[in-house]
């Protein structure tokens, strides 16, 4: 998200350096799962090496015991199994992460529901991201736009009272849309308003 944008909408400077600052904090969030998964991911390949190398080790010491190397070929099978499931699940976890910085980069909302949305089994983890990843994504921005883009403003409300009491002006909005279709009762509003603190 730019600074230009927000200004082209018309935002007052305090507004966007709100905005500003709490994207820039998804961002670093997004950025700090990353790391931990590529460190997470470093380190199950360091303990597969490891794993290889005590294999070789010990098939070259067993010598001729029968015995060991039936149990020597059970830890490889056993090793094996790990090793792809292992696989599988870095693989999940880098699309799941890349799923995820795709989706706040892109302005959702909710990750969480937007991602439900998407058809993760027709996607694939490849070394330049995540194949269909931005078609699914394109479509899922037009056909539910509401989870994208910025939250609903807050309603701006102004009273004045100066002179005749009975004098109410509202801004547009949801708040003055309810000011508008039924009596309103400003002190009791903002009595409420206090309780719910």
């Amino acid at each position: 998200m730019k600074r230009d944008f927000l200004e082209s909408l018309g935002l007052d400077k305090e507004t966007i350096d709100k905005v500003m600052s709490e994207h820039g904090k998804s961002l670093t969030a997004e950025k700090q799962k990353v790391t931990e998964l590529e460190v997470e991911r470093d380190s199950f390949k360091e303990q597969l090496s490891q794993r290889d190398s005590d294999i070789e080790t010990l098939k070259k010491d067993s010598g001729t015991s029968e015995e060991l190397k039936q149990q020597l070929e059970k830890w490889q099978g056993d090793y094996d199994t790990l090793k792809a499931d292992s696989e599988v699940q870095l693989a999940e976890t880098k699309k799941n992460a890349a799923i995820d910085l795709a989706l706040t980069k892109s302005g959702a909302k909710n990750i969480k529901a937007a991602k439900a949305l998407l058809d993760l089994d027709g996607l694939e983890v490849t070394e330049k991201g995540v194949n269909g990843l931005d078609e699914q994504l394109k479509a899922l921005q037009e056909n539910e736009s509401y989870l994208f883009g910025e939250s609903e403003k807050a309603t701006t409300l102004q009273i004045v009272t100066g002179g005749n009491p009975g004098q109410t002006v509202v801004k547009e909005g949801p708040l003055g849309q309810q000011m508008k279709s039924e009596k309103f009762n400003l002190t009791k509003f903002l009595t409420d308003k206090g309780e719910n603190k």
